[in-house]
């Protein structure tokens, strides 16, 4: 009987002793740890399910490839699937409503949106309000859209006194100039160009005419062509795009004069010719592109996860010259992964 007693109480105390053990772990499950990843804590998570539509003008334009970058890096660090596309040209207006839309129709989460005409595509954003979908405007703004969350971009017209004013100091008072301009509506060339006349006009520089040439290469260098044809006269030429100021670049150039050319937009391929020391590509307004795509998904996310994110954000400018170019073009090459 006493051995009976002393094995059954042998055998409670090893059960109780299992149970204390167990106890510890126990508790540490049922303590759960702070979701950081709203914070930055575990960023690779923050996107969930988010799905991204993200439309800009054109891919022709080095400018737009590095805000895809900028917005791809976002979002494979956010875990956010991403749709990022563009019409085949800037002025094909009625390609990016129609991406819009398809968009809209699958229904995304949050629409980035780099409109060419701000107006024209009011229809199709109103249509993504009623959906549901947020829009936030990138690069160029939404005015007349009164439902749009936030606008991420430059400064565009302080931005480009800048440029006016590096012009100004270039070639100084009473000299002329003549700008190339972006698809006529277009409020981010409209706000670029007002800056660049500032700019212009404080150094007293004359301004012999405004030219629009849509954003493209091919119609900047033939624009340039006709006004050289036009005027023999012209000190400085200043572009409201890259494009345009390679354009331009390339009929000066073959018409063997001269003529400095300021940029806006700061690609690769324009600060290349500046680091190169060309005497016709002196300068371009560096925006942040890259930056921009960034934070067009990252704010996209907040949206999506119920939070608030601020009206106006601003994405910064910077004058790109000789002096400045090769550690900028090298800092570029880095952010898209080219050596």
């Amino acid at each position: 009987m006493k051995k009976r007693l002393l094995a059954m109480l042998l055998a409670g105390a090893m059960a109780l002793s299992l149970t204390a053990c167990g106890s510890e772990p126990a508790k540490t499950d049922d303590t759960k740890t702070p979701d950081t990843s709203a914070e930055g804590g575990d960023d690779s998570a923050a996107g969930g399910d988010v799905h991204v539509g993200f439309v800009v003008k054109s891919l022709a334009d080095q400018y737009w490839v590095l805000v895809q970058a900028g917005a791809k890096e976002a979002a494979d660090r956010l875990g956010v699937k991403l749709d990022f596309i563009a019409p085949n040209s800037e002025s094909d207006v009625q390609a990016q409503v129609d991406m819009i839309q398809n968009l809209v129709g699958q229904k995304i989460d949050v629409l980035c949106l780099a409109p060419s005409s701000p107006d024209t595509v009011i229809p199709v954003l109103q249509q993504a309000d009623d959906a549901g979908i947020p829009v936030i405007a990138v690069d160029t703004d939404l005015p007349t859209f009164d439902k749009k969350v936030s606008f991420i971009g430059t400064g565009n017209e302080a931005a480009g006194k800048i440029g006016g004013d590096f012009a100004g100091k270039l070639v100084g008072e009473g000299k002329n100039a003549i700008i190339l301009r972006g698809r006529a509506g277009d409020t981010t060339h409209d706000q670029r160009e007002a800056g660049f006349k500032a700019g212009l006009e404080a150094a007293g520089v004359n301004i012999l005419e405004i030219k629009a040439a849509d954003s493209e290469a091919e119609k900047g260098m033939n624009v340039m062509q006709d006004l050289m044809n036009r005027y023999d006269n012209i000190d400085v030429v200043c572009t409201t795009a890259d494009s345009m100021a390679q354009g331009a670049e390339r009929a000066i150039t073959n018409a063997g004069k001269t003529i400095p050319v300021i940029g806006f937009d700061g690609t690769i391929p324009v600060c290349e010719i500046i680091a190169g020391g060309s005497d016709v590509m002196v300068g371009t307004v560096a925006q942040s592109p890259y930056k921009m795509g960034q934070l067009g998904v990252e704010n996209a996310v907040k949206l999506a996860k119920g939070e608030t994110i601020e009206d106006r954000i601003d994405s910064g400018a910077e004058m790109v010259s000789a002096e400045n170019a090769a550690d900028f073009v090298a800092n570029l090459k880095e952010l898209v992964g080219e050596s």
